[in-house]
């Protein structure tokens, strides 16, 4: 019976240590997970965030220009599909370009296959019934280019005025024989609009010098320049006077123009015709019509009133071959 005893009392004791075990395991995190069953998770997968992504809606060739966003899609991806120094997050990001490969559709735009644009792509497609335009320099002053106030994507018009000769015979004496006659060169002055809606590419305007002030004689001279004097004023056509210096504030404006219109401003320079721009309003796309000026056109259209010749002064002998006395200075009065 003792040793019997002594066995119940050791079963007991494992039993209790058992038990104590068996507790200590169920307070544990997982702790009850069985032996040689399924790990326990430590925690939740991080999830990925997700962004933006720029890609081709449809195939889109090479030497494409991205003008609107008609061709491209913007999608969801997660962060780690996305590699900012390769792909596009906005597709404002992704107009104005030029593509230099093909995108097929749906695959993503990546920066390596654009680039900038070139003046060609710029020029607009051609409107109906009229050749597509090309690009022309025009070379403008604060007088003819509008104060400097045109932005690239403005219409003008171009208006030019020329200088016409004309020979005028005018017969002066007669006897029984001969007529006499005076023959004399006359300029007159005619000017007309001869080129409407003209778009503005780019304006490209002298280099600045570290003073910030315009180098001088960084833009040729050009007839399309209004001519000057040394005050900076305009000369008067036909007015006799010399020709100052053009204006050192000079810059080129690139139109989109026909061959036509090239023609016309080409003849006008040709001719040395003075000719200005004349900025349209936003929108403004209608063609006026015009019958140009003339000095008798305005008397004839517009009503310009004619002045009564004033008499010549008749000038005697006497009075124009007698000298004049030389006058002396009056002294200066003191107030």
């Amino acid at each position: 019976m003792r040793r019997g005893g002594i066995v119940i009392l050791l079963i007991g004791l494992i039993l209790l240590v058992g038990a104590a075990a068996l507790f200590f395991l169920l307070q544990q995190p997982g702790g009850g997970e069985l032996i040689g069953g399924a790990q326990p998770t430590s925690a939740l997968a991080t999830e990925v965030p997700e962004v933006q992504i720029v890609r081709a809606r449809v195939d889109i060739p090479a030497n494409t220009l991205i003008a609107d966003t008609t061709l491209l899609d913007v999608i969801t991806v997660p962060q780690t599909e996305f590699d900012p120094a390769k792909n596009f997050s906005s597709s404002g990001e992704v107009v104005g370009k030029l593509t230099t490969r093909l995108f097929r559709a749906n695959e993503f735009i990546v920066k390596a296959g654009l680039t900038e644009p070139g003046l060609s792509q710029q020029i607009p497609t051609a409107e109906a019934e009229r050749a597509r335009d090309k690009a022309y320099p025009f070379i403008v002053n604060n007088l003819s280019g509008v104060a400097d106030r045109i932005v690239p994507g403005d219409f003008v018009d171009v208006v030019a005025t020329f200088n016409v000769p004309r020979r005028w015979s005018y017969p002066t004496g007669r006897d029984e024989q001969t007529l006499t006659r005076s023959l004399d060169d006359l300029i007159f002055v005619s000017t007309r609009t001869i080129v409407q809606r003209a778009q503005v590419l780019q304006i490209v305007r002298p280099q600045v010098s570290a003073e910030g002030t315009p180098v001088p004689g960084a833009a040729p001279g050009s007839g399309s320049l209004p001519q000057v004097d040394a005050s900076g004023q305009p000369i008067e056509p036909a007015s006799g006077q010399a020709s100052g210096p053009i204006t050192a504030e000079a810059w080129t404006l690139l139109l989109a123009l026909n061959d036509q219109e090239v023609e016309l401003i080409e003849f006008a320079l040709a001719s040395n015709a003075r000719m200005v721009l004349v900025l349209r309003g936003a929108g403004d796309e209608a063609f006026e019509p015009t019958i140009g000026a003339t000095l008798d056109l305005l008397i004839s259209e517009f009503g310009l009133p004619l002045p009564y010749a004033l008499p010549p002064q008749v000038v005697s002998e006497e009075v124009a071959f007698t000298p004049e006395p030389t006058r002396t200075p009056a002294p200066t009065r003191v107030p």
